[in-house]
């Protein structure tokens, strides 16, 4: 059977290698792998953002220029974090990224967040030139006092999902990801608000037909 061609519009170096993981270690519902079923095709553009909270009507945006780059149905993901005083208003959201360009490890002490309670959010936006859809995925947490990690893929070091395993809770994203037992597949599988999103964008896809995405 021949593979579902995704067309995956990034100019990011970690979402290129958390892609690679996650097609490896990942299993749709049927019990396949995502790497027997789909061929990701990353597209290296960089799209302009436009200042958004809401992170909806931001990947929204950027995948409908996507489409118009590369001329071909593809898919964007953005995340961000929100905290959960202000999910109503998404905030900081789409914001989190110019917010954490801007000042890095300071970002908590900024924005007051340490040992906040926050929403780590993650929206896939999918254009076929018709028409544009949207997946989520969400992983609750906690903002940590201080950066900590090596791995640093912007708020991964101040991120801590809730975790019940003692011999993971209190890490941030970049401490799993840094720990040989555990390790990027491991954060993957069991946290990643961008795993959960595209696992529901690749489930529409095999509900929905290839259609144009078969290239």
């Amino acid at each position: 059977m021949n593979k579902i061609s995704i067309h995956y519009v990034t100019s990011s170096r970690f979402k290129r290698d958390e892609n690679k993981v996650f097609c490896e270690v990942s299993k749709l519902n049927d019990g396949r792998f995502v790497c027997d079923v789909f061929d990701f095709h990353i597209r290296e553009s960089a799209i302009t953002e436009v200042l958004e909270v809401d992170l909806f009507v931001l990947v929204q945006n950027e995948v409908a220029k996507a489409y118009q780059q590369v001329k071909v149905p593809c898919i964007v993901e953005h995340a961000g974090l929100i905290f959960e005083d202000y999910l109503d208003g998404g905030y900081p959201g789409g914001l989190t990224k110019p917010m954490w360009n801007v000042l890095g490890g300071d970002f908590v002490k900024e924005t007051g967040s340490a040992g906040r309670r926050a929403l780590a959010r993650a929206v896939i936006g999918y254009c076929d030139g018709k028409s544009i859809a949207t997946f989520v995925g969400e992983t609750s947490g906690v903002i940590a006092d201080a950066p900590r990690g090596d791995r640093a893929f912007y708020w991964d070091t101040v991120f801590i999902p809730d975790c019940d395993d003692p011999m993971i809770s209190g890490r941030t994203y970049s401490e799993i990801v840094a720990d040989p037992k555990y390790g990027l597949s491991y954060k993957l599988l069991n946290f990643s608000q961008s795993s959960k999103a595209m696992l529901k964008f690749l489930e529409y896809r095999l509900q929905n037909g290839v259609g144009l995405w078969h290239a």
